[in-house]
C-alpha cells in the first residue's frame, strides 16, 4: 500500500468522524473538559488515531517476505471477510444516526444559539461513542478475519514486495506518522475552537467539510464497488474455465483476488488528494473563526 493510499484509507475508515463542533460556555466562560465540545473533539481524535493504526497494520501486512501476488490475494480475502461481518453497516448506521440527531438539533433550537451548538456537539460525541461500540461489538469477528489472513499469508511461497521489505516498511511508517500528526493537528485546532469562538463557526466548518468530502467519498465508494464486481466476475470466469480443485483454478482465483486488491488500493490512492484538501480547508476554516 502506497503512503497516499494509507492516508485515504484512514480517511475512509474514519469517514464518519468529523471533528467536533466548538462552542463557548454560557456568558463566555471557559468550558470544562467534560463538555460536549471537548468530548466531540476527543472522540474524533480517538477515531482518527484508531483508523490510522488499523490502516498502518494493514499496510505492514503488504511488506511480508512472501510471494507478493499471493499476499495481495490474501489481503483481498480479508477485506471480503471484513465486509461480510456487518461492521460496515453498523458504522453506516452510526453516521445515519448523526445526520438524524443534527437535523433534530436544528429543528429544536434557534439558529446561531448556544443551545444549538451544544446539541450539535452532543450529536458528534454520540456518533463517536456509537462507532466505538460497533468496533467493540465486531472485534471478535474482525480478529477472526485477521487470523484467517495470517494463515493464508503463511501458506504463500517466498518473495517480497516490489520495492523490498525495508522500503515498504519505511514507507508505511512514514505515512503513519504523517497521518497521526494530522490527527493531532486537527484535534488541537478543534479543541482550541471550543473556547471563545463564535458558537456557530465551527459547526459550519464541520458541515462544510462534510460537503467537501462527499464527492470524493461517493467516487471512492463507486470505485471500490466496481473493484468488487470485477473480482466477482473474474472468479466466476475462473470457475467456468478450469476444473474444480485444479492448480489452474487456484492460480486463476489468486490472480483475480490480487487484482481486486490492487484495484481497491488504486482507488484509495486516487481519493487521497481530495480528502487531504478537505482536511486543509477545515483547518483553515477553524483558524478563521471569529471570537464570540
Amino acid at each position: 500500500m502506497k503512503p497516499s493510499a494509507l492516508l485515504a484509507l484512514t480517511a475512509l475508515l474514519a469517514a464518519a468522524s468529523v471533528f467536533g463542533s466548538g462552542t463557548t460556555g454560557i456568558n463566555g466562560t471557559t468550558r470544562q473538559c467534560t463538555d460536549p465540545c471537548f468530548q466531540a473533539a476527543r472522540g474524533a481524535f480517538r477515531d482518527c488515531a484508531s483508523s490510522a493504526s488499523g490502516a498502518f497494520a494493514d499496510a505492514l501486512d503488504g511488506c511480508l517476505e512472501r510471494h507478493h501476488e499471493c499476499v495481495d490475494a490474501c489481503r483481498s480475502q480479508r477485506q471480503d471477510c471484513r465486509d461480510a461481518t456487518g461492521a460496515g453497516a453498523g458504522l453506516a448506521a452510526c453516521q445515519m444516526q448523526l445526520v438524524v440527531e443534527k437535523a433534530r438539533c436544528r429543528n429544536q433550537f434557534r439558529p446561531g444559539s448556544i443551545r444549538l451548538a451544544a446539541c450539535l456537539d452532543r450529536a458528534e460525541a454520540g456518533a463517536s461513542a456509537c462507532r466505538r461500540g460497533v468496533r467493540r461489538g465486531f472485534r471478535q469477528a474482525l480478529l477472526a478475519c485477521q487470523s484467517a489472513f495470517g494463515q493464508c499469508a503463511d501458506a504463500c511461497g517466498p518473495g517480497e514486495p516490489p520495492l523490498g521489505v525495508q522500503m515498504c516498511t519505511a514507507g508505511a511508517k512514514s505515512a503513519f506518522k504523517a497521518v497521526i500528526a494530522d490527527c493531532r493537528q486537527t484535534f488541537q485546532a478543534s479543541a482550541s475552537a471550543c473556547i471563545g469562538k463564535d458558537v456557530m463557526c465551527v459547526p459550519d466548518c464541520t458541515d462544510a467539510r462534510e460537503t467537501c468530502n462527499a464527492p470524493t467519498q461517493a467516487a471512492l465508494n463507486a470505485a471500490i464497488a466496481a473493484c468488487t464486481m470485477q473480482e466477482t466476475t473474474a472468479v466466476a470466469t475462473c470457475a467456468a474455465t478450469y476444473p474444480a480443485g485444479s492448480p489452474e483454478l487456484q492460480q486463476c482465483i489468486q490472480t483475480a483476488q490480487a487484482s481486486a486488491f490492487t484495484c481497491r488500493d488504486a482507488a484509495l490512492q486516487a481519493a487521497a488528494p481530495g480528502f487531504q484538501a478537505c482536511g486543509q480547508q477545515y483547518l483553515a476554516c477553524l483558524k478563521a473563526c471569529p471570537p464570540a
